[in-house]
């Protein structure tokens, strides 16, 4: 693991280090380049401006009866001789010692006219090259030009002074793009640096939530893309906490329940064995009853280890709901009644619903119970069904006592009670809302818990209905 750490890290250098040294180099070639073409135009203007009496003298000898100095392109030696009678050399030089010199003037002067044409002089054209206009008045306002003076650059330039200030230029370059590859060395390192570093610490949490620790988290000290990787890691990690805790909550609790029934049965099994009672109909009863209490615990269970699979919903067919409520209300109706407990329904005739049957049955008889066994009698249970929006609503009320506030949003946790020891006494396992809320989730639906206005409990779900 530590190669390939090493391995990450040498990749992010060398890959902003290359891309730099290579966009560094480059620049520095076109600079070069740039600067010695610069150079050499820079010297050709300054030798243009020494012809100022030589394009003066051209546009006098220039006869408009007879344009393009027929004199001058008719014999190269005429041109020449003019060239050497009329252009001013710099610092006092003689004019035969300035014509004999082909860098000044023999191989890189010509005449051309307006439209580009050789005249006279120099018939080459290198790659860099300047001219001079040839007008009648300064500035060619009266007019075009007359033609232009070119002069070429020299090919090889032997002047130490210019090859001193190229050498020294190119120095100078050279020496500002080592630099400029050192800082952008120290950058990629820096840089490789920074992007590594949350990724060795989630590397190393990784590794701790892997071990089962899920107590470690990762300082948040970034706002970029890593960042977010780094919340979500900490997201994780405090869920798989409470899904870690939870777990350990669901088997303490699902023995203790399991336990319960299974001593009582276990108890009337040794008092029968003992003789101490006798197979009457009161302990067949006291047995059935923890036998039944035990079936219906061990069926929650299995409902809510389905919850999140598809096979929770045996089949989804076209049902009324009115018709499952008003069959579970009439089956509750007598204990309900015998607990002191006033059944009202308000529903219209039918409501079409696409569900399975069993399961939401399942759901009203487990609401119609919740009221049965935490409502004081006596009391009232209020139940409505209505359409709206394209779902299908079922809100069941009753009368106080009402969960605490804190209580509410537990309601339907696993082995939830608002007050233990009475749901136990009344044969509740804490199961009964939870398995509502998985097989109305199942069917695409949402189930709430609020404060009832009669005084209790509201519970109210909501599911897609079956129209098309």
């Amino acid at each position: 693991m530590e190669r390939l750490r090493t391995s990450l890290t040498t990749k992010i250098f060398l890959a902003i280090a290359v891309t730099s040294a290579l966009v560094i180099g480059t620049m520095a070639l076109l600079v070069a380049l740039s600067m010695r073409d610069g150079f050499s135009q820079y010297l050709l203007r300054g030798e243009l401006n020494r012809f100022g009496r030589l394009t003066r003298e051209l546009a006098l000898a220039h006869d408009p009866a007879a344009p393009g100095w027929p004199d001058l392109a008719a014999d190269p030696r005429a041109f020449n001789d003019f060239v050497r009678t009329h252009f001013a050399p710099p610092g006092g030089a003689d004019a035969e010692e300035v014509a004999a010199d082909p860098l000044m003037i023999g191989d890189r002067l010509a005449l051309v006219g307006p439209d580009g044409t050789r005249i006279a002089g120099t018939m080459a054209r290198t790659a860099i090259f300047d001219q001079r206009p040839i007008c009648i008045d300064r500035g060619c306002r009266e007019g075009a030009p007359l033609g232009y003076l070119r002069l070429n650059a020299p090919v090889l330039t032997d002047s130490a002074s210019d090859a001193f200030f190229l050498r020294g230029q190119y120095a100078s370059l050279a020496y500002a793009a080592f630099v400029a590859l050192l800082v952008s060395a120290a950058a990629a390192y820096l840089i490789a640096q920074q992007i590594l570093t949350p990724i060795k610490r989630l590397q190393a949490g990784a590794k701790t939530l892997a071990s089962g620790d899920y107590a470690s988290r990762i300082p948040l000290d970034r706002t970029d893309e890593l960042g977010d990787l780094i919340a979500h890691y900490n997201e994780l990690a405090e869920t798989l906490a409470r899904t870690s805790q939870a777990e350990r909550e669901w088997i303490s609790n699902t023995s203790h329940e399991l336990q319960t029934p299974l001593a009582v049965l276990r108890a009337q099994i040794e008092a029968l064995q003992d003789g101490v009672r006798q197979a009457d109909d009161a302990t067949l009863a006291e047995m059935h009853a923890a036998q039944m209490r035990l079936s219906r615990l061990v069926q929650d269970l299995k409902i809510l280890s389905y919850s999140r699979e598809p096979n929770l919903l045996a089949q989804s067919t076209h049902e009324d709901l009115v018709e499952i409520v008003v069959e579970a209300v009439e089956m509750a109706r007598p204990a309900l009644e015998a607990a002191g407990i006033t059944i009202t329904c308000d529903m219209p005739e039918h409501l079409p619903l696409k569900c399975d049957r069993t399961r939401i049955a399942q759901v009203v008889d487990n609401l119609l119970q919740n009221t049965r066994r935490y409502t004081d009698a006596p009391g009232t249970l209020g139940l409505r069904i209505w359409h709206s929006g394209g779902m299908a609503h079922l809100s069941v009320d009753d009368t106080p006592p009402s969960p605490p506030d804190d209580i509410l949003p537990r309601l339907f946790d696993r082995f939830s009670r608002a007050e233990a020891s009475r749901s136990r006494a009344l044969g509740g396992s804490g199961l009964g809302l939870s398995v509502c809320k998985a097989i109305v989730e199942a069917h695409g639906g949402t189930i709430t818990a609020a404060k009832s206005a009669l005084g209790g409990l509201n519970i109210t779900f909501t599911l897609p209905d079956g129209r098309p």
